[in-house]
């Protein structure tokens, strides 16, 4: 899988937030892009997802555009900074959500997922009850069960301590690897940046001058 994307403006209320944005993901390549927080790089993740429309530019996977082809279609899976749960679910309820229907459970691809997480001996455990490390291990999980084509990470790992954001990270890298899938990791953590990615892109080769809020 290959993810190019060229010439991307977005904007909103006619105030530009990306301009002549250009970025090329290789195959199975983790790329860091760092910069501050408000500098855009959310909505870069969201327009690639098709979250977010862009007034010009294309975006392709694969060399076939996926500007006209919705989100749900996309194969993208995308992780947001604060973990997105189901408080009625318990652990393994949220991450077998990722199947649509019950026919298409592998039930020991799932437990292979758990496993790889860290969170064998939970899969009952109540969602308030998981720590941020373990809620973000569960999302992380969910996505992979989705077998997404690329995977977007909006800095997902923020609301952790220092340590804590790090050693996932490192887990990240790992699981992504194992698996060959490729992300765009986006944070303002120059460390994290290098312990996930093959590459780090400083936000300003993207967008030259920038200072827009996200």
């Amino acid at each position: 899988m290959s993810l190019v994307v060229e010439n991307l403006h977005v904007s909103f209320e006619e105030k530009s937030i990306l301009t002549n944005v250009n970025l090329e993901l290789r195959h199975d390549e983790i790329i860091a892009i760092l910069g501050p927080s408000g500098c855009g790089k959310t909505t870069l993740l969201r327009t690639i997802a098709g979250l977010q429309s862009q007034l010009s530019g294309t975006i392709s996977l694969d060399g076939e555009s996926i500007d006209n082809i919705p989100c749900e279609r996309r194969e993208i899976g995308m992780l947001f900074q604060r973990p997105v749960l189901f408080p009625f679910k318990d652990l393994l309820g949220n991450i077998l959500f990722a199947y649509q229907k019950k026919d298409q459970r592998n039930m020991s691809d799932v437990q292979s997922v758990i496993q790889e997480m860290g969170l064998e001996g939970k899969e009952h455990q109540a969602i308030e009850t998981l720590s941020g490390g373990e809620a973000q291990r569960v999302v992380l999980a969910r996505a992979l069960l989705t077998k997404p084509k690329l995977l977007l990470l909006d800095e997902p790992l923020s609301a952790l301590d220092v340590d804590l954001r790090r050693k996932i990270a490192k887990e990240m890298r790992s699981t992504l690897k194992s698996r060959s899938i490729p992300a765009i990791h986006v944070t303002h953590d120059p460390i994290e940046a290098t312990l996930i990615g093959d590459r780090v892109i400083d936000w300003i080769e993207l967008q030259p001058g920038g200072d827009n809020e996200e």
